[in-house]
């Protein structure tokens, strides 16, 4: 016995002669008051969750209510403990998390699902000197793993953080076949933050993955909900090559807040997957090397929605919001009300919305409600790449309305309403709206704004409004 009320321990049990059905403990190496039931028979003794008492050889286990505290399997606060826990652990048991964990091997979860609870010490358990919850991972001596915490169904992680030291090639949080929940949660300092596989209804709430070059990666993950979720991207600030999020093979990511900042080439990229951020802010850095955007398009069957979202196209920042590749041959695209911060710097250009495929038969692209500030931009940046000339009547879904701010703010450039490219002869059936290319070559009716005299027989794109026609300055 070795506390100040004198009472038995558990290391002092076995020889106690007790024999009641139902005991209650000081466990030795923590100081908190454990209950043991008498059992029939059980697992091996080990000590910590059976004890024997050697008189009459009755064997008890501990009463712990689903919460494991692997303060109890030794005296140090590394991976071996933590270890022990979550292999004594049953499905749905919480890991209590209390101080810094040091942990230089993996951490294995296998056929169960656990949640980590951080806790810092509470009343007179404390002896002074903790740190706040968390696992860190340093010294990493698993040469050959992808991953420092790896497990294979439902994994949850609440109020503690979870940080690497920038370990080369590791995954921080690696799940396959089962789903991620973070609440006020920080990862951070991984090569990739989390990587989960097929684990649908992931969920991200108050937390943050940060400091890492990939912080997200969801592989066949459909329904993950993210509200308030930071990301950050980059070992450190202007890190090359860094991107946010990575959605691939079916995923869907819905994003509430929450901002994506840090990424030098992509904030969130899709390859086949769906992505809809209400209200996020974006704010990437500039390496030099690409061109930096904020939602990239990989490939066909992706979709992108963004509403509210604040975006910085500063100089140093990122230069394109949407970008969809010419080998994009269909994509859904819905943008509305965003704002977009813009600054006239020297060899700076932006492009709003880059879309550079030709044919855009198989596309729904439907964009209002943003800003633009023309008188801030340089020459050759863009609101939006898509002119008239690329679109066909009947051929997918465009529904683009000019901003405030442009030139053209207001305009309605639509494949519902264009007529066939390089027009020779006047349209028919003018209404408000209607865009199309004059060929401007000398002909009767190719000259439908009456502008030949000042840009010679130059083919131009106009629009039909208030009962002329109009020319549409190159964006």
């Amino acid at each position: 016995m070795s506390n100040t009320l004198n009472l038995l321990e558990t290391n002092d049990f076995p020889t106690a002669g007790i024999s009641t059905d139902f005991i209650t403990l000081i466990d030795s190496r923590t100081k908190e008051l454990v209950n043991f039931v008498k059992i029939a028979s059980g697992p091996t003794v080990d000590g910590v969750m059976y004890l024997k008492e050697n008189v009459h050889n009755y064997v008890y286990e501990r009463v712990y209510n689903g919460v494991i505290n692997p303060e109890w399997f030794g005296p140090g606060k590394t991976d071996a403990e933590l270890q022990a826990a979550i292999n004594k652990a049953k499905n749905n048991d919480t890991i209590l998390i209390r101080d810094e964990y040091r942990c230089s091997h993996q951490i294995i979860i296998n056929n169960k699902s656990l949640t980590f609870l951080g806790q810092n010490y509470i009343n007179g358990n404390d002896e002074g000197g903790n740190a706040n919850s968390s696992i860190y991972f340093v010294d990493f001596a698993d040469t050959s793993a992808d991953s420092c915490i790896r497990a294979n169904q439902n994994i949850n992680f609440k109020n503690l953080v979870v940080t690497g030291s920038n370990i080369a090639g590791k995954v921080g949080i690696k799940v396959t076949t089962g789903a991620v929940a973070l609440d006020s949660v920080t990862v951070q300092s991984f090569e990739t933050g989390i990587e989960v596989t097929q684990g649908y209804y992931n969920k991200f709430v108050n937390s943050a993955i940060v400091y890492c070059p990939v912080c997200l990666v969801l592989n066949n993950c459909y329904n993950t909900n993210a509200t308030s979720l930071s990301i950050s991207a980059g070992y450190q600030k202007n890190d090359a090559n860094t991107k946010g999020i990575i959605l691939n093979d079916g995923s869907n990511l819905n994003l509430f807040g929450g901002s994506v900042e840090g990424f030098s080439e992509s904030g969130i990229e899709l390859s086949a997957s769906r992505v809809s951020c209400f209200g996020t802010y974006f704010e990437g850095v500039y390496d030099e090397e690409n061109n930096n955007t904020c939602i990239k398009v990989q490939n066909n069957n992706s979709r992108v929605t963004a509403v509210g979202c604040h975006v910085y196209l500063t100089s140093t920042h990122a230069n394109i919001f949407i970008d969809v590749p010419s080998d994009v041959s269909s994509a859904h695209v819905y943008s509305k009300n965003n704002y977009f911060e813009y600054e006239k710097v020297n060899d700076w250009y932006t492009s709003v919305y880059r879309f550079s495929a030709t044919d855009f038969s198989n596309y729904n692209i439907d964009i209002s409600g943003d800003n633009y500030k023309n008188d801030i931009v340089n020459t050759g940046s863009s609101y939006i790449s898509i002119t008239s000339a690329l679109l066909k009547k009947g051929n997918g879904i465009i529904n683009i309305v000019y901003p405030s701010g442009h030139p053209l703010a207001g305009v309605n450039l639509s494949n519902l309403n264009t007529v066939s490219p390089y027009q020779y002869n006047d349209p028919i059936g003018t209404q408000n709206g209607m865009i199309t290319t004059f060929a401007n070559a000398g002909y009767p009716g190719d000259d439908g704004a009456h502008i030949q005299s000042s840009i010679g027989y130059v083919p131009y794109t106009a629009v039909y409004e208030n009962g002329s026609w109009k020319k549409i300055p190159k964006l």
